[in-house]
């Protein structure tokens, strides 16, 4: 058995969850602080419903026939995937637009992480119009809009 795009979406779950965890350690580390705590609400819920997008995107998704992933180009995107893991930290907040920041950048590099793969992907296929990459590509589409939404926030 080979890998698949479920195995991406797995490993999106898996950012989002750890997201969380540096939210509530934020929330832990800073529970004097109002504004953190309702910030982080926001932030938790807009995490919850990526959560919830993805494993709705894989139910959906494993009723179908889907390209297998070659293994040379799946451990590059395993070890880019696991490489962003390793780089987030829980920041340490002084206001909310810095806390704010934080998470957009965040998110900035999520994006830019699943971009890469994407090409990576293309570059090893040559193929654009695989349901890998289309769903690759609305996952881009969804990390774009909490992007987006953020900096809204932040103006």
């Amino acid at each position: 058995m080979g890998y698949n795009v479920i195995d991406i979406i797995d490993k999106a779950i898996a950012i989002e969850e750890k997201r969380k965890t540096i939210i509530n350690n934020v929330v832990n580390e800073n529970d004097n602080i109002p504004y953190i705590k309702v910030i982080s609400k926001v932030l938790i819920k807009q995490l919850d419903k990526m959560i919830k997008y993805y494993e709705e995107l894989r139910k959906e998704v494993k009723t179908e026939e889907l390209d297998t992933i070659d293994i040379m180009t799946y451990d590059k995107m395993s070890f880019l995937i696991n490489e962003f893991n390793k780089k987030t930290y829980i920041p340490e907040v002084n206001n909310v637009r810095e806390y704010l920041k934080f998470s957009l950048d965040l998110a900035r590099d999520k994006y830019s992480l699943f971009v890469d793969i994407q090409g990576r992907l293309v570059n090893n296929t040559k193929d654009n119009n695989s349901k890998t990459y289309k769903i690759l590509s609305a996952i881009i589409k969804n990390i774009s809009r909490q992007i987006s939404t953020i900096e809204k926030t932040l103006k």
